[in-house]
Formats: C-alpha cells, sequence, structure tokens
C-alpha cells in the first residue's frame, strides 16, 4: 500500500519505521523553538524522516498547497499518531481508504488530546490503544480494533505511552492488511459510553500538599516528569512519589525525614516522595537530596 503518515512528536517513531518501506511521505508540523536558548528545530518525526530520506511536508494547517502535495502522492491510506492538529475533511477525502488514527484509549473512553495522563490520574486499572478511521469529530469515527492493557501501579505516563505505541504496532499490521484484502470492516463507535481527556494544562503541574496521597501519587505519575512544588522558595520537580499509611500527623506540606526516607505531609495521610530534581540540577534520589538540602525541623513543601 502506498501510506501517508502524519505525527509529530517522538511517541511516533515506532510506528514510522514500521510503516518506512511503504511510506510515500509524511506530515508533521513546522518546526518549533525549544530548550532555554529557543533554539528552532524539527520535530522528533522531521528529523527521523530526513534521516530515512522520506519526503517531508511541514505545516500546522490546511493549504491549496498540502492538497497539492498529498493528491500528488496517490496514497491508498493515512496513519496519524500525535500529529497535534485536526486534519479537515479535504485532507481527510485524498487517501483511497481515508486516515487511520492510533488512540490511546479504549474509545469512545477518553477521546481527546491526553487518553493517557488522564487514565492514570482517574485511577483507571486498564486501558489500551483503539485504531479508528478519522472523521470530522474529536475521536468519533467508526473503530477497526483495539487492544487492551493494565496500568502499572507506578507507571509514569511515559513509560505508558512507550508500551502503548509498541503494543498497537501489531495491531496495524492486521488493520491494514484486512483493509487492503477486504476482509475487515470498521464499525460504529457507542458514543453513550464516551468520555474526554482534555488537553493538560500547566496549571494542572503544581501539586497542592491539600489532596489526598493517593491523588498526588497519580498526579505524579501522569505528568512525569513535570510535577513540581517549591522549596525554599526554588522550584523542584517531583518525579516519583507513593502513597503512604505512616505520619497523618504530618501538616500539609511538612517534611519529615524517618530512615533516609522523605515523607510529606498532605489530605488523608502522607507522600513518600523517591525522586526528584532540584532547579537547575540532575536527577536524584530523595536520599541524595536529603544529605545536601540539611533539613530543619517544621520546614515544607509548598
Amino acid at each position: 500500500m502506498r501510506i501517508l503518515f502524519a505525527g509529530t512528536p517522538e511517541v511516533g517513531l515506532p510506528v514510522a519505521e514500521f510503516l518506512a518501506s511503504e511510506l510515500v511521505g509524511v506530515l508533521t508540523r513546522p518546526d518549533a523553538q525549544v530548550g532555554r536558548g529557543r533554539e528552532l528545530r524539527p520535530s522528533p518525526v522531521a528529523q527521523w524522516a530526513h534521516r530515512r530520506s522520506v519526503e517531508t511536508y511541514k505545516t500546522s494547517k490546511s493549504t491549496p498547497e498540502l492538497i497539492e502535495w498529498l493528491t500528488e502522492k496517490e496514497p491508498d491510506i493515512g496513519v496519524v499518531v500525535a500529529y497535534g492538529a485536526l486534519l479537515p475533511s479535504e485532507v481527510l477525502s485524498i487517501p483511497r481508504h481515508g486516515w487511520l488514527n492510533i488512540h490511546f484509549s479504549l474509545l469512545p473512553q477518553l477521546r481527546g488530546a491526553a487518553p493517557v495522563q488522564r487514565a492514570i490520574l482517574n485511577g483507571d486499572e486498564i486501558t489500551g490503544v483503539t485504531i479508528f478511521q478519522l472523521d470530522d469529530g474529536m475521536d468519533t469515527g467508526p473503530i477497526y480494533g483495539s487492544v487492551t492493557r493494565e496500568i502499572g501501579a507506578r507507571e509514569t505516563s511515559d513509560d505508558l505511552l512507550r508500551a502503548l505505541t509498541l503494543q498497537s504496532i501489531p495491531l496495524l499490521g492486521d488493520v491494514l492488511k484486512g483493509i487492503g484484502d477486504g476482509s475487515l470492516r470498521s464499525h460504529a463507535q457507542d458514543s453513550q459510553g464516551a468520555s474526554y481527556a482534555p488537553k493538560i494544562s500547566k496549571d494542572e503541574h503544581r501539586i497542592f500538599w491539600d489532596r489526598p496521597a493517593h491523588a498526588i501519587a497519580r498526579q505524579v505519575r501522569a505528568f512525569h516528569p513535570l510535577a513540581f512544588a517549591s522549596f525554599r522558595g526554588e522550584r523542584i520537580a517531583v518525579l516519583e512519589a507513593v502513597r503512604s499509611d505512616l505520619h497523618p500527623e504530618l501538616s500539609l506540606g511538612e517534611i519529615l525525614v524517618e530512615a533516609n526516607k522523605l515523607y510529606l505531609g498532605c489530605a488523608f495521610g502522607s507522600v513518600e516522595i523517591c525522586r526528584l530534581r532540584p532547579a537547575g540540577k540532575s536527577e536524584m534520589s530523595a536520599a541524595d537530596w536529603l544529605r545536601g538540602a540539611r533539613i530543619s525541623q517544621g520546614e515544607r513543601f509548598e
């Protein structure tokens, strides 16, 4: 089959590699400023396509030039993984079999931009991958197939996303084969069971210690490595935290050091901070951080 691939971040690379021998073009978003120096850099998918000598078109919106470029490719089908923008109807209609989207939830649950993070925040025990045909709605198109996966008790969103991406590849192979030989048909989603996973805002990264311990532990896993608090007026990234039933006497954000372990008070108990990253420093264990921090009694995270 003649396949187009649309994607932007690193998560799409295993799928792009799987499709490489049949790709006729890659669609990705424009170069973006990254890092402290705000250097303009191609997306991970654009960099991969350059290394693989796959023709690439960079855009975040539909234009006559894009339509012409896509049409010239004479694609049989398109595959989307985290492209980062909705494809309009004039783009969706170009491939002979339309566009497939790999979505990291069991649709119609968790439609939207952040299904992996929201699944962890919700405390879901099961998630999965759905491959469906794009239409004009938000993750509403007919489904070709899905696979399920348990969410590990300490699994972070980036760990889970990587695992789901790899799990999607055999499913994608089966779906493409079934569409190609006509043996596979899609089925409509049941919108009565729909739920939504809106885009993550930066405000959600901040840890508030008046929340229950289980909610804070989920927040750290869901937003890894971006969840943060402040200590002595400086930002500190919290990279791993687990719920603890110890020390319910601690006030909100209050620090307790016990046997080289770091406990913080929160609603209904405490959390143990296992790994963190102070501002301007590398990731470290809580024990290593404690050796340099010299905690005084009564100090707290804000």
